[in-house]
């Protein structure tokens, strides 16, 4: 009984149907044709299944697509930070007892330089062989040794805004200490930052080298008496500068620029925007993932990321935290000592072992921010100063310019030579008022999927909006029909039919249309009848004319 009715709701389904091939098989004349229809259906029908299935994987796999967009406005400018690389003034080491400690490391570090030291708490005697390493360690010595000196106690050998920069201008304008925010930094001593202070409005409507930044530094390698003020260890004389946007840490160890004295260095810059997506689309974060968060006084980026999870492989492994890096409140500073120097050079890995460092993109769970400004730099370089030119500058707290009445110098010569040693020019700028703006979207969407579902079932079945709604109406029916144990009626029965006005009606037509072809007939009839007698008549007389 049920099979019965499942076969009527198919037949009147198919009959009604706008899905494709499913009346042809229902209304097919013979067997062959029929078979030959649902083997059509069967295909069609499987193509759209596989179709439909990398539709399906496709979403799954939340693919992203990325918008490159050119723009052409006003840019903020940005953070430009200077430090001295020598960053503690030697002559105020050897004199101040509170750096009595890097006063023995730098004693050391001579007498190893010169092979005549013995053993020492830093172990620079076992690395008496290697320079490189020996530079290296002492480096890192000299690190926690500071590190043991307190910000207030190292203020007298640190590079005063007056000893650094000499003459500052911003588009031909001059600039202050007050645009400048200073730091401690644990390799480079005093840094002074320009822009860094959100009440600050530099920005720049045009591009070039002068409508940016130019500072003349000096870093006072040696003094105008001829005493050296730079430490032992300190490798390079120059200026280390870093370009970031607002917020950014400065990454001076990762992301710097070394300037040397004796150039111009000219910085020009472009800025390049990130807009990521977040997951399922993205990878992209808005902080360090990890709940020690060393860098959250810091705008998120990768480089704090990592800077994070290297203080925490640190600690982990040394039992104390790195001061290059920011320690947590709860981290203990590794000691000057060489235990703890031992370990963190261990930390820094033997490139020829197999497992030389710890693996960043591995062992740290960092993701690149959702929202990342990036400055990428160009530097060219010219001699400074030339032979010719006196070096003219404004500042009454440096040596002064090389006048002829200049008495730190015994002559114009005398001071060009001392700029020479240890003066520089640092020019930054916008390269161009363009940028680049990447913006990562979701790349295939519901929307997308509906679009190409209703494509393909299209295509391989024919099917609609409509034709949905039927095969729902299908289901519904057959639901009914199952839940109700067949008790539904899907055709009419005999009482049904006989009582239904509409087939009365239609009775009644055929009745009245019988009844009248009945009439005319009978009416013909008639007609005959009354037509037939005349006949003979006609013919006799015919037959008298004939006669």
């Amino acid at each position: 009984m049920r099979g019965g009715g499942f076969v009527q709701i198919f037949k009147d389904f198919s009959n009604w149907s706008t899905v494709a091939v499913v009346p042809h098989v229902a209304n097919a004349n013979n067997k062959i044709s029929r078979i030959f229809w649902i083997v059509i259906f069967v295909f069609v029908l499987g193509m759209f299944a596989y179709e439909l299935y990398i539709l399906i994987a496709k979403f799954f796999s939340y693919p992203a697509t990325v918008n490159t967009e050119i723009l052409f406005e006003k840019q903020i400018f940005p953070v430009v930070t200077v430090c001295n690389m020598n960053p503690y003034k030697y002559t105020v080491v050897k004199s101040n007892t509170a750096f009595q400690g890097v006063n023995s490391l730098m004693t050391a570090y001579s007498n190893a330089v010169d092979g005549t030291y013995g053993t020492d708490k830093w172990g620079l005697y076992e690395e008496q062989t290697e320079e490189y390493d020996l530079d290296a360690r002492a480096a890192d010595a000299l690190v926690l040794e500071a590190n043991l000196i307190s910000d207030t106690n190292k203020a007298p050998a640190l590079y005063t805004y007056s000893d650094l920069v000499q003459d500052c201008s911003f588009a031909g304008i001059p600039c202050a200490e007050s645009d400048f925010k200073k730091f401690i930094d644990p390799v480079y001593g005093a840094c002074y930052s320009f822009n860094e202070d959100a009440s600050l409005n530099y920005s720049v409507s045009r591009e070039g080298i002068q409508f940016g930044l130019k500072l003349m530094l000096t870093v006072t390698q040696t003094k105008t008496s001829g005493t050296t003020d730079f430490l032992p260890t300190t490798r390079l004389a120059g200026a280390r500068v870093a370009v970031n946007s607002r917020g950014n840490e400065p990454g001076l160890d990762s992301n710097g620029i070394d300037a040397g004295v004796g150039y111009e260095s000219a910085v020009s810059v472009t800025l390049t925007q990130h807009v990521r997506a977040k997951r399922p689309y993205g990878k992209c974060v808005s902080r360090e993932p990890d709940t020690s968060d060393y860098y959250k006084n810091f705008t998120y980026t990768l480089e704090t990321c990592f800077n994070g999870c290297k203080q925490r492989d640190t600690v982990a492994k040394c039992n104390c935290a790195n001061p290059r890096l920011k320690l947590g409140p709860a981290d203990t500073a590794c000691q000057p000592i060489k235990a703890d120097l031992d370990c963190l050079q261990g930390l820094k890995g033997n490139q020829t072992n197999s497992d030389p460092n710890i693996d960043l993109l591995v062992e740290c769970s960092c993701n690149p921010p959702c929202d990342e400004s990036t400055y990428t730099p160009t530097v060219s370089l010219a001699q400074f100063p030339s032979t010719s030119y006196y070096v003219a500058t404004s500042s009454s707290a440096g040596v002064g310019s090389c006048y002829s009445s200049n008495s730190n110098f015994a002559n114009k010569a005398a001071c060009q030579k001392w700029y020479n040693n240890n003066g520089m020019i640092l020019q930054v700028f916008l390269e161009t008022l363009s940028y680049e703006l990447y913006t990562e979207t979701a790349g295939y969407t519901v929307s997308n999927v509906i679009n190409d579902l209703g494509g393909q079932a299209g295509l391989w079945l024919g099917l609609s909006v409509i034709s949905v709604v039927e095969m729902t109406g299908l289901l519904l029916v057959m639901g009914a029909f199952c839940v109700s144990g067949g008790a539904i009626k899907i055709a009419p029965d005999d009482d049904d039919i006989a009582n239904d006005h509409r087939i009365k009606d239609v009775e009644d037509v055929k009745n009245e249309i019988d009844h009248m072809d009945k009439r005319h007939a009978e009416m013909d009839d008639s007609d005959g009848d009354d037509v037939a007698p005349e006949s003979p008549k006609k013919g006799s007389d015919e037959g008298k004319k004939d006669n």
